[in-house]
């Protein structure tokens, strides 16, 4: 589940890529696209039903509208209906079997399910293409997606490649915060957390990661202070749970 957690912050970076693609009019989006902004930015901001509404009147209007269907393929990720996220993948994919956001969306998607091979190669047709405007997403995506199938010194590759192409991503800089953790090299965990920390508030994830961070280093009030940030902030996560399930103080 950290993984899912990790790859959905960065969905809506792929998605609003999308946007980035110059139009032959700019100044006037179809009423479908219009549609689609809208939709994504009710996924944004958690207001799920009006994102339903606003993406099915953007395919209603224009069922050939590839990012109304990469858009809806993650509402339905969201929404936990993963035979109908796959549909909508599919079928944008088979308007523009090129689009390096559906591409890299459904490696994600595929890699959630456990279908790692195939959700590598799709991953690879994004980095390999060059014309994806953030490759540093797709870098991570990979790179996670090869540590969730156990293939921890390729996933480090990855999230590297990612480091180097955007050094303060977010998500790439919690894999290594991770992968470092999990190798028991915690002066390297703490560094990447701090990286992290420095582009903004860390997730539960993070949190998580520094309670364990600072316990091996022996830090106990700094172990503290990510702890209780942990429980005010996201009293609800599966991590506040954990660190409830083994007593921490």
């Amino acid at each position: 589940m950290s993984l899912r957690r990790q790859v959905l912050t960065v969905v809506l970076l792929s998605l609003a890529a999308c946007y980035s693609t110059p139009k032959k009019d700019p100044n006037t989006p179809s009423a479908s696209e219009i549609y689609v902004q809208k939709g994504v930015q009710y996924m944004e901001t958690g207001q799920l039903e009006f994102a339903m509404q606003d993406l099915q009147h953007a395919i209603d209007l224009d069922g050939k509208n590839v990012e109304a269907h990469n858009a809806m393929a993650v509402l339905y990720e969201r929404l936990n209906r993963p035979l109908d996220a796959d549909k909508h993948y599919q079928r944008a994919l088979s308007l523009d079997s090129d689009n390096a956001s559906t591409l890299n969306n459904y490696g994600r998607f595929l890699c959630g399910q456990g279908h790692y091979e195939k959700s590598m190669q799709y991953f690879n047709q994004v980095i390999e293409s060059k014309l994806y405007p953030l490759p540093w997403v797709a870098l991570t995506n990979a790179g996670l997606c090869a540590r969730s199938s156990g293939r921890r010194k390729e996933g480090e590759e990855y999230l590297r490649k990612a480091l180097e192409a955007n050094p303060t991503f977010g998500p790439a800089l919690l894999g290594m915060a991770k992968l470092s953790l999990e190798s028991g090299q915690y002066m390297s965990a703490r560094a990447f957390l701090q990286r992290a920390e420095a582009t903004g508030p860390l997730n539960a994830d993070g949190l998580w990661l520094g309670v364990q961070a600072e316990h091996a280093l022996g830090n106990e009030e700094a172990a503290s202070g990510y702890l209780n940030d942990l429980r005010s902030r996201f009293p609800d996560s599966r991590e506040a749970a954990h660190a409830r399930k083994l007593h921490l103080n």
